[in-house]
């Protein structure tokens, strides 16, 4: 059974506090920030060959938070 989005924000919270937490205490700029994610989005749709579903499902979510960003109705969590 898939986890609810409410669900899987409550797991990813924590991991995602920490990562803050890391970038805080090694500051990190917002320029090395975004080399993390792309480098981490990259490893994740490497990882994801295997599974295209998946893979596909990941890269609309991707796109999806893009493009409520751009559009100025992208929500904080």
């Amino acid at each position: 059974m898939e986890p609810t989005p409410e669900q899987l924000a409550a797991r990813v919270r924590p991991l995602v506090n920490g990562i803050l937490d890391t970038f805080n205490r090694e500051q990190v700029t917002l320029r090395e920030a975004g080399w993390v994610i792309l480098a981490l989005t990259h490893k994740l749709l490497t990882m994801l060959d295997q599974e295209p579903e998946e893979r596909q499902t990941f890269i609309l979510q991707f796109i999806n938070v893009v493009n409520q960003y751009l559009a100025g109705n992208f929500e904080q969590d």
